[in-house]
């Protein structure tokens, strides 16, 4: 009798928590995190749009990577592929380099160009 009074309370708590853990795990929905210039993206992993690692998006970042080297000193360049090469985000990255007014205008100006496709999804999702 008494082991009917410990063995059901244990399996009912058991059930629980692997059903939480379950919950908790991998779920189907996107992810929402927040993307280089502090606006929140979507994981776009599940959905119909390409995936981040294409050759085309690669090729479009070495292309706005050299845009950006061409306003920097040499020694911002360096220190720019020194960043990039241990893993930080390019936005992040260029925007710790000690920059004039002149360049982070003309930086700026490049990454509105390059990705002015993401204010128009960010201020619908808002």
């Amino acid at each position: 009798m008494i082991k009917k009074q410990i063995i059901l309370p244990t399996m009912l708590l058991a059930t629980i928590l692997i059903g939480g853990m379950t919950g908790c795990s991998n779920s189907k929905s996107p992810d929402v995190s927040q993307g280089d210039d502090g606006t929140k993206v979507s994981d776009t992993s599940t959905t119909n749009s390409p995936a981040s690692n294409t050759p085309e998006r690669a090729q479009k970042r070495e292309e706005i990577r050299k845009q950006i080297e061409a306003v920097l000193t040499p020694d911002q360049v360096k220190e720019l592929s020194g960043k990039l090469q241990q893993g930080e985000k390019m936005r992040k990255a260029v925007l710790s380099l000690n920059l004039t007014a002149d360049q982070k205008t003309k930086i700026q100006d490049i990454f509105k160009t390059a990705y002015s496709h993401r204010k128009g999804k960010s201020q619908d999702n808002s």
